[in-house]
C-alpha cells in the first residue's frame, strides 16, 4: 500500500499569503496526505483556525529587531506605477526598483530567521514536498537543505511568480542567494508556480511562467453567522473595507481613507457595513457616524458578500476575489503601489472601478451612486469571471497532480 506523501507549506504572513494556501492544504488532507503549516508566531491562530496542524518558527523579538528599510516608505503611500509591474519588474524607474529591491531584501532577512527553525523541523518530519508562499523566502532554501522539490503558490491577484531578483529581471538578487550559502546548498527554483489568479485578472507573463492554474475557492477565515444578515432590509447594503493591511499601508501623511469613503457614503440612502480588519486602534473615530454604519469583525466576506449590494475597499487580493466570484460590483480606493496594480486588474476585467483619487468624497459618493444605479455590467463581468475560475482545475486536482508528478513516494 503506498503511503500518504508528507507536504510542508511555508508562509511568513496571515491571513493574506496564508489564506489563498487554505484550499490546497484541506484538498491534500481530505486525500489522506499528511499536511503542516510553518509560519511565524503572527500566524498560528490563523493556522489552526484553518483546522490545520501549526508548526512555529523564528522568533518574534527577532523579527522586531530587523532595521526598518528608509526605501519602504514609499510602499505604503498611494501611487500608480506602470500597469504590469508585478509580473514585469523592468517596467520600473531606478528608484521604484529600489523600492521593491529592498522589499526582496527584507523578505530574505525574514526567511533567515526562520530558517533554523524550519531546517530542524523538515530533517525531524522529512517531507515529500514544500508549498511555500511567494515571498516566503525560508521555502525553497528548505527544500534544497532537504533535497525534496519546491513549488511556489500565488496569493491570487499581483502574485509575483519568480524568483527575486536585483535591478533587472535577468539579475538575481544576491541577499537570496546568500541564504542557500550559507546553508551550504545550491541555488534551486521551485519547479512551479500554483496560480488560483483566473486568467482575466492576470498581468502578461515576463519572464514566462510555469505555472499550475489553479480554482480559486474564496477563504476569509472561520466565523459565526450574526443573525441580520437574514433579517430584510429596506436600502441597498454597502460593505466597507481597508482590510488587515490597511492600518499597515496608511500613509500617516495622507488622507485617512475609511473616514472620507464613511463621509460619502453617509451622503447616499445605503446602509454601510465597515468590516474591519485590522486592530480595534487602527479605526478612525466617527463621532457623526450615522446609525445606518454597522462596524462588524469576523464575518467572513464568502459569508457576508452574498448579502451585499457593493464593496468598496482598499484592492486587497483575497477581498478582489471574493469580491468578483460572489458577483458583486467592486469600488477600489488602493493606499499602495501594489493594492493599486490589482485596482488595474479589477477595472481590466470589467469587475470594478478604481478611484483616480483617494482624497475626494464628492468623487466617491457619485461613483458609489452610479454602481449602485446600474450594476450590471459589473454583475456581468463578474459572472464571466465566475464562470472562467470553474472552469481551472480544483485545488483536489491540483493536489493529486502534486502528489503524482513532484513527490517519490516509497518507504522510509
Amino acid at each position: 500500500m503506498t503511503r500518504a506523501a508528507r507536504v510542508l507549506f511555508v508562509t511568513w504572513a496571515a491571513p493574506g499569503h496564508l489564506f489563498p494556501m487554505v484550499p490546497l492544504a484541506w484538498a491534500l488532507q481530505a486525500a489522506g496526505h499528511d499536511v503542516a503549516v510553518a509560519g511565524l508566531p503572527s500566524c498560528q491562530e490563523a493556522i489552526t483556525g484553518a483546522g490545520l496542524h501549526a508548526v512555529q518558527v523564528g522568533a518574534a523579538a527577532a523579527l522586531a529587531r530587523l532595521p526598518k528599510r528608509p526605501e519602504l516608505a514609499a510602499w505604503g503611500r498611494p501611487a500608480r506605477w506602470p500597469e504590469g509591474w508585478s509580473a514585469d519588474l523592468d517596467l520600473l524607474d531606478a528608484d521604484r526598483r529600489r523600492v521593491v529591491r529592498a522589499l526582496y531584501e527584507k523578505q530574505c532577512e525574514v526567511g533567515d530567521l526562520m530558517l533554523d527553525d524550519l531546517v530542524a523541523y523538515g530533517r525531524w518530519w522529512r517531507p515529500d514536498l514544500v508549498v511555500h508562499d511567494a515571498l516566503a523566502m525560508a521555502g525553497p532554501v528548505l527544500a534544497a537543505v532537504l533535497g525534496v522539490p519546491a513549488v511556489g503558490h500565488g496569493w491570487e491577484v499581483g502574485a509575483t511568480l519568480h524568483e527575486p531578483t536585483a535591478d533587472r529581471n535577468d539579475e538575481p538578487l544576491p541577499a537570496y542567494l546568500r541564504l542557500f550559502e550559507r546553508r551550504g546548498v545550491a541555488p534551486a527554483a521551485p519547479l512551479a508556480w500554483i496560480d488560483p489568479c483566473p486568467p482575466a485578472l492576470r498581468p502578461p507573463d515576463h519572464p514566462e511562467v510555469r505555472r499550475l492554474p489553479m480554482e480559486c475557492v474564496p477563504y476569509n477565515g472561520p466565523g459565526h453567522h450574526p443573525e441580520w444578515l437574514a433579517a430584510p432590509r429596506e436600502r441597498p447594503r454597502v460593505c466597507l473595507t481597508a482590510g488587515v493591511a490597511g492600518a499597515r499601508y496608511r500613509d500617516p501623511d495622507g488622507p485617512d481613507v475609511v473616514s472620507l469613503t464613511l463621509e460619502a457614503l453617509a451622503a447616499t440612502d445605503a446602509e454601510i457595513v465597515l468590516a474591519a480588519g485590522g486592530p480595534a486602534d487602527s479605526l478612525p473615530e466617527f463621532p457623526d457616524r450615522p446609525d445606518r454604519v454597522r462596524v462588524v469583525r469576523g464575518v467572513p466576506f464568502r459569508m457576508l458578500l452574498p448579502t451585499c449590494d457593493l464593496m468598496v475597499h482598499h484592492g486587497g487580493a483575497g477581498t478582489v476575489l471574493t469580491s468578483a466570484v460572489l458577483g458583486v460590483p467592486q469600488i477600489v480606493a488602493p493606499p499602495s503601489p501594489i493594492c493599486a496594480e490589482i485596482g488595474y486588474a479589477v477595472e481590466r476585467a470589467g469587475v470594478g472601478v478604481m478611484l483616480d483619487r483617494l482624497d475626494d468624497p464628492d468623487l466617491l459618493a457619485k461613483t458609489v451612486g452610479d454602481v449602485l444605479r446600474d450594476p450590471g455590467p459589473q454583475q456581468a463581468a463578474a459572472s464571466r469571471l465566475r464562470d472562467e475560475t470553474r472552469a481551472l482545475p480544483s485545488a483536489h486536482a491540483v493536489a493529486d497532480h502534486l502528489v503524482s508528478r513532484f513527490t517519490r513516494l516509497g518507504g522510509r
